[in-house]
């Protein structure tokens, strides 16, 4: 009986400093949490309306429609030159690999959660009705605490809406939130695995409602890290400045591309797979798979048909 006593004691004992050390961590990372958004809150740039606009107009042939949605990510927020942010760049970018006009309608929010894509999906089918459409959503419903399960039904829900209509459906996964300056341990560490959890969970339901992906995680993760000067916007050191955008554009504009029907000969190198049902993987692994790689694509079998050239 002592024994047992004395091994019951050592479990309570255990278990008591797993759970003050859990609470104490929580409680660090809570207050982290509230002194960052404290830190950020007094350099906000105010409002930033995301550009639309044709793009090659001089250019013979239809026009593709191209719609933009999500976040400020989406916008371009904290960009000096809105020429330099996401629309603007993938509509050039598309123009020059199709060799047709674009035009771009972007109805993306600045601090939009995922449930706001259902208000967007309205306004961008007043505007245009779409070919391809870029998604860039995910960050702030981690920032937010937002359940998972929110983030991702409105998500998967405007996809198949989208699918439904005829558009092709381009979605930028949620980027690398541990990669951002003002995060410091152990808010960074969560940051990261959050918003990797995040990323893996909306390519499993993209895919499954019939869209394409594109890793952002990985993608900017070792670039911020890097060279975070130049690669996150001087106003708030946590959206991307120009450079910041500039690498992003070129990591989904291949998957746009080719969405569109006229992939690049020089995106030939750029990981892409394409998910079966019946695959000897299930999607849950190649998600977690495209959110460690950088820039991997992912199609579902199904989506694999592109508009009209």
């Amino acid at each position: 009986m002592p024994t047992a006593l004395r091994m019951l004691r050592g479990v309570a004992l255990a278990a008591g400093s797993l759970i003050g050390t859990l609470v104490i961590i929580g409680a660090v990372t809570t207050a982290e949490g509230l002194f960052v958004r404290e830190k950020l809150a007094p350099t906000r740039i105010g409002p930033v309306m995301p550009r639309s606009g044709e793009f090659g107009a001089d250019l013979p042939g239809v026009p593709i429609q191209l719609g933009m949605m999500g976040d400020s990510l989406a916008v371009g927020y904290g960009a000096d030159d809105p020429t330099r942010t996401p629309g603007p760049l993938l509509a050039q970018g598309l123009v020059e690999a199709s060799g047709r006009p674009v035009q771009l309608a972007n109805v993306a929010v600045v601090g939009a959660e995922s449930t706001a894509l259902v208000a967007q999906l309205d306004h961008l089918r007043e505007a245009i009705t779409p070919d391809v459409v870029v998604i860039i959503i995910g960050a702030n419903d981690v920032m937010h605490l937002k359940r998972l399960t929110d983030a991702l039904w409105p998500l998967a829900e405007v996809v198949r809406q989208l699918r439904h209509g005829g558009a092709q459906v381009v979605v930028a996964t949620c980027p690398d939130l541990g990669t951002v300056q003002p995060f410091s341990q152990p808010l960074r560490f969560f940051a990261h695995w959050a918003t990797r959890l995040m990323a893996t969970s909306q390519a499993i339901v993209v895919l499954r409602a019939g869209g394409r992906t594109v890793s952002l995680a990985d993608t900017l993760g070792p670039l911020f890290r890097r060279d975070p000067k130049d690669m996150f916007s001087a106003h708030d050191h946590l959206h991307p400045s120009n450079v910041g955008y500039e690498a992003a554009s070129a990591v989904i504009l291949p998957s746009v591309c080719a969405a569109a029907g006229c992939p690049r000969p020089q995106d030939e190198h750029v990981p892409h797979r394409v998910y079966r049902k019946g695959s000897r993987h299930p999607l849950a692994w190649w998600a977690f798979r495209a959110s460690r790689r950088v820039g991997m694509r992912l199609t579902a079998a199904e989506s694999t048909r592109t508009t009209a050239a």
